[in-house]
């Protein structure tokens, strides 16, 4: 709003000449609401106990500002929006691994299911163990896979079926060498 906009205000709001609408304006750093607040206590304006408001058109500047910090914040996320999509990414990886599963069946049994979250979790902290049973059960007869409702898993299924059929012919192969020997 211009200052002659709000001296007029101010003008006839309280009945006073121009100059000291514009003294009253300067004293209060050319705020409408709290010259008049200063003009009722010194008792130029009467006070009703209905003070009427003057709305001026701030809200344009905000939004501005708005537009302007939320560009700031798109473009340049602090450690704490950094942090907050990082674990929003972990949460929904546990999700998708909570509800895919690894498998593991003998012949016409029925599967052992287990999460593909503590599948991988065994395999980041028991890693030696886990391989080694893994590589155990082929051999044993166990065969793997994955499975989940809505992810197709035919690549990674096909890769443990043709692991199973090796380590089958070896332990074939290993059976015939032992019994050719005796």
């Amino acid at each position: 709003m211009e200052r002659n906009e709000m001296i007029e205000i101010i003008i006839t709001k309280a009945n006073i000449n121009r100059e000291e609408a514009i003294e009253v304006l300067e004293k209060c750093n050319w705020d409408i609401v709290d010259s008049i607040i200063y003009l009722e206590k010194i008792g130029k304006i009467g006070n009703n106990e209905t003070t009427t408001i003057i709305e001026i058109k701030e809200e344009e500047q905000k939004q501005d500002k708005k537009k302007n910090s939320k560009k700031h914040e798109e473009g340049y996320g602090g450690i704490g929006e950094m942090v907050g999509r990082m674990f929003k990414f972990i949460g929904k990886l546990i999700r998708k691994g909570n509800e895919n599963y690894f498998e593991v069946k003998k012949d016409n049994e029925k599967p052992v299911r287990i999460s593909l979250t503590i599948s991988i979790l065994l395999l980041i902290f028991l890693s030696v163990p886990t391989i080694a049973l893994l590589v155990i059960g082929l051999f044993c007869g166990y065969k793997y896979s994955l499975s989940g409702a809505r992810n197709n898993y035919d690549g990674v299924n096909n890769a443990f079926e043709k692991a199973s059929e090796s380590a089958d012919s070896v332990k074939n192969d290993f059976k015939k060498g032992y019994e050719n020997n005796i």
